[in-house]
């Protein structure tokens, strides 16, 4: 039996897969309804926010809704190698044919997460192919919008349109632990505040370890978790 099962839960509710959890954000609506806007309208968008704060599920939340005929690109800069083409990204959307007759596909989706790592001349690249219409829409996703290897052009092309996520107070930590875990007394609202400062506003960490701290109490078959339990963290402090 895995952990949480023990506290009466089907999964890991503290799960920081980025596929997972979409309608469980908490005060992302207006980003949210920003980058829809941005994509029908077919324009550039930067989203600009802390590392583990939520960007990389506001543009699965993207892929989820414009990915239904196969139009959308979704390409993470952090694993990508330097050498990264997009015009082979583009053609491969019409596999072997696309590559042989050097086609590419009209009115794409491009969602460029952690474009800290892009380089200049891909992001070039994305500008050329938005501007002769292979690419509708272009949502990227940095942690500083002032830091991105954008050229000059391109940050013309993407104007004022940027989206800052706002920082989370700990009562937004309260709402996010509360909607992983529903009516579970697993955490009352000063664990949850407390695990919240030790992880330094950062959600991915909030949930990392809640997790933790989680597991400390279903090891000792407790239900509810206590302060003690905040010991499994005293490496983080």
């Amino acid at each position: 039996m895995e952990w949480y099962e023990k506290l009466g839960f089907d999964e890991n509710p503290f799960s920081t897969d980025s596929r997972l959890n979409h309608d469980k954000l908490v005060n992302m609506d207006g980003a949210i309804e920003e980058i829809f806007y941005r994509i029908n309208s077919g324009s550039m968008l930067a989203v600009e926010g802390k590392e583990g704060n939520g960007k990389t599920t506001l543009l699965m939340i993207a892929a989820e809704k414009f990915g239904g005929k196969k139009n959308v690109v979704y390409l993470d800069c952090k694993i990508l190698d330097k050498k990264l083409n997009i015009t082979k990204v583009l053609q491969e959307r019409y596999g072997f044919f696309g590559r042989l007759l050097d086609k590419k596909p009209k009115n794409m989706v491009v969602l460029m997460d952690n474009v800290d790592r892009l380089s200049e001349k891909n992001t070039e690249r994305l500008k050329y192919y938005f501007d002769q219409n292979y690419i509708k829409s272009i949502i990227f996703s940095t942690s500083s919008y002032k830091r991105a290897k954008f050229s000059d052009s391109l940050r013309d092309r993407i104007g004022r349109r940027l989206v800052i996520l706002p920082k989370l107070t700990d009562e937004d930590a309260v709402d996010i632990i509360r909607n992983r875990i529903g009516e579970s007394e697993l955490f009352n609202d000063s664990l949850i505040k407390k695990i919240f400062n030790i992880s330094k506003n950062s959600v991915k960490e909030l949930l990392k370890n809640c997790e933790a701290v989680a597991m400390s109490a279903a090891k000792k078959k407790r239900k509810r978790a206590q302060a003690v339990d905040l010991k499994v963290l005293e490496n983080v402090v």
